[in-house]
């Protein structure tokens, strides 16, 4: 097994996505059904054991009102990584993905992966899931190489509340973000 130090990634999107809600998920929490705002910025740690890897995630929550984004901003460097939430039942939040891409990109001066997250994929029917994950491949693809500080990698269509994709989506960003340090190590 190979002992990694912390990845620094971030949670970000709109309000009420799901954000916090994902974060209790993978460190295995009780979840709470009440609906409480982050204010600012909550940083959580969690360690995670396989016969692969030992990694510990610092995972900082952004709150997504636009009253802290000036917080935000401060908060992105030395990020690794991230995970772009948007509510599926809401679809605003959805057409808000571009202006997160934007605050990231401008906040880091370096190249890190981003994975996008269509979460409460529970709240809709089937045919409705379908729908956003094509327009989410989409967006992925369009938007793949106007970032020169994003990279785009893949989308999770997931649910906070029965752990749905949660725990492959937080590994496989853990993944990505230890491979790129190896390979760096190595130039």
């Amino acid at each position: 097994m190979s002992v990694f130090g912390a990845v620094k990634i971030v949670l970000l999107g709109d309000y009420a996505t799901g954000k916090t809600t994902l974060k209790r998920s993978f460190m295995g929490l009780h979840l709470d059904e009440r609906y409480m705002s982050t204010l600012g910025v909550d940083l959580a740690t969690h360690k995670h054991i396989d016969e692969d890897m030992e990694i510990t995630f610092q995972i900082w929550d952004m709150g997504g009102q636009k009253e802290y984004k000036e917080i935000r901003t401060k908060q992105y460097v030395g990020t690794e990584g991230g995970l772009l939430v948007f509510d599926k039942s809401r679809p605003e939040t959805f057409a808000n993905l571009e202006e997160w891409l934007e605050e990231l990109n401008s906040s880091i001066s370096y190249k890190i992966p981003l994975l996008i997250l269509g979460n409460k994929h529970d709240l809709l029917e089937y045919e409705q899931n379908q729908l956003y994950d094509e327009q989410s491949k989409n967006f992925l693809n369009e938007f793949k190489d106007k970032y020169p500080n994003i990279e785009l990698i893949e989308y999770f269509s997931t649910c906070a509340l029965t752990g749905t994709n949660v725990y492959d989506a937080f590994l496989r960003l853990g993944r990505i973000i230890i491979l790129k340090k190896s390979d760096e190590m190595k130039i």
